[in-house]
């Protein structure tokens, strides 16, 4: 069977790709794909609960993610160096997620077909 993974890499605001991303992530969910979604990069910043998007006149990347679970995704990742480069923690992000560290990544990647990223 196979399983999609969607990789967020980009900033939550930075055109909107991390939008375009979030949204076929949630319709292969509704049609029972089982997707996984790993944030890396700058996709990290998605993670935070306190986004201003209103002030850019933007929907709310995170009010999306955490809807996630009503759509049965669980696989929620998140690419620990991302973190810790940008000086965050699991414990400030919006969702609850796996870390994965660098040895752990291509043994991840290779459990999905197809690879979202936008």
């Amino acid at each position: 069977m196979n399983k999609p993974l969607f990789i967020q890499h980009r900033a939550p605001y930075q055109g909107y790709g991390a939008l375009e991303t979030l949204d076929a992530l949630l319709v292969a969910a509704a049609f029972g794909q089982n997707p996984s979604v790993l944030f890396q990069g700058d996709g990290v910043w998605q993670l935070l609960p306190s986004q201003e998007a209103q002030l850019m006149g933007r929907t709310s990347v995170v009010a999306q993610l955490v809807a996630l679970p009503l759509y049965d995704v669980d696989d929620i990742y998140v690419y620990e160096e991302s973190l810790t480069a940008r000086g965050l923690d699991v414990a400030q992000l919006a969702l609850p997620v796996t870390r994965l560290k660098r040895e752990e990544m291509a043994a991840f990647i290779a459990q999905h077909t197809p690879i979202i990223r936008f």
